[in-house]
């Protein structure tokens, strides 16, 4: 009864500072910018300039072409404003460097096609037909984006030159050697041929609902860190951890309520997001467990760190670096490909990829054995947290 009392006191307190409208606030902004600015399917956001070398005629024909054959369309003509600027281009094949030194302001409006992707229709790359080719690359070095020369020789044979910006993986560099020697056509209809089976149906996430966990995740690690530490922080200005030294409650009664008032808070800002966003998909009976559980942990962290600091300004430093540290394995939850074994040793990994398993109603297994690896973590922390405001109080 007493700890269900201080609990109570303690929500009534919260109710009353801004801690608690923060995350419920940062939890609502989440969701909006997440059902207002997040598509659900990607979306191609690729774009060149491109300079034909060629009679004007057999240029227009190519672009009607491909209008017929459903391949792209006429988005119109698209204004770019040029600044004085200066560059150099260095030829890959012979090493050779040209300068290039614009002075003078312009404003150019670019015919402008979008092309389609085959077999869905969606849009996939952006093409701007730029009439000069000092232009194209111009245009190409101001937007950061690929330029193109397309050059016909007097047999009618076609040859592309690409000026890139220097970041583009090898895998892209080969990629542009095959369309140099395979027209696009012959591509597509070898791609349009090729036949791919799946083993399994895999259930994935759109881009919307890939962003839930990533976001549940920080609202319960970094915020229920930060908020534990700033709560304790708070009573240690207004002497009310000192209180405890003189009176029979226990400390860790008091240090257990305010873990109480993260859990509810993160348990109503995490809602706020997901219920919306995925409605009946996650696996509930494991989602609310798993978040209770994960926060718990990341709290009793926070306990224990704000135990060796008189105030937020002395624990600064130390509290930036976790949630800097807890925030890195975001980095492998967005590039798959980046997946190295020291970077699972980081709570927030599991915590994500757990997650996303609740997200896609998946692994059970995996979730029930990082619930009991976080919640014997979290014990663990507590009660170090608990020995340690102990000793203090006694000092």
């Amino acid at each position: 009864m007493k700890l269900l009392s201080s609990y109570l006191k303690e929500m009534k307190i919260a109710a009353r500072g801004f801690y608690f409208y923060i995350e419920v606030g940062m939890a609502v902004l989440m969701l909006a910018i997440l059902l207002l600015f997040v598509n659900e399917e990607s979306t191609s956001d690729r774009k060149q300039f491109i300079y034909n070398d060629m009679p004007t005629k057999i240029a227009e024909y190519l672009k009607e072409r491909s209008i017929d054959r459903g391949e792209a369309r006429l988005a119109g003509f698209t204004e770019f404003e040029l600044k004085p600027t200066e560059f150099e281009l260095t030829n890959q094949d012979t090493s050779e460097t040209t300068g290039y030194d614009f002075n003078d302001e312009k404003r150019l409006e670019i015919e402008t096609y979008e092309f389609l992707d085959s077999s869905t229709g969606e849009l996939e790359e952006t093409i701007y037909y730029v009439e000069n080719e000092e232009e194209m690359i111009r245009l190409a070095y101001s937007e950061s984006e690929m330029g193109v020369t397309v050059d016909m020789d007097p047999y009618g044979s076609v040859s592309n030159k690409y000026y890139l910006q220097g970041y583009e993986t090898d895998r892209l560099k080969n990629l542009l050697y095959i369309l140099q020697n395979e027209s696009r056509e012959v591509v597509n209809d070898r791609k349009d041929r090729q036949i791919v089976r799946t083993l399994e149906v895999a259930e994935t996430l759109n881009n919307r609902e890939n962003l839930v966990p990533v976001f549940i995740a920080y609202m319960g690690a970094l915020m229920g860190f930060f908020i534990v530490m700033a709560y304790i922080f708070y009573d240690k200005d207004e002497g009310v951890i000192k209180a405890f030294a003189v009176t029979p409650s226990s400390i860790w009664k008091y240090l257990t309520s305010k873990i109480f008032v993260i859990l509810s808070t993160v348990v109503v800002s995490s809602s706020i997001i997901t219920i919306p966003v995925m409605g009946l998909k996650p696996n509930y009976l494991l989602f609310y467990p798993f978040l209770i559980v994960t926060t718990f942990a990341i709290a009793s962290l926070g306990l224990l760190v704000a135990s060796f600091f008189d105030n937020i300004s002395k624990a600064f430093g130390v509290m930036y670096a976790i949630m800097i540290m807890l925030m890195i394995p975001a980095f492998s939850y967005f590039i798959p490909s980046f997946d190295p074994l020291w970077l699972r040793f980081f709570p927030t990994y599991p915590l994500l990829h757990g997650f996303k398993e609740i997200m896609l109603n998946g692994d059970a297994g995996y979730v029930l054995l990082y619930s009991l690896l976080f919640l014997a973590g979290g014990l663990v922390l507590f009660m170090l947290a608990d020995m340690r405001f102990k000793k203090t109080l006694t000092v």
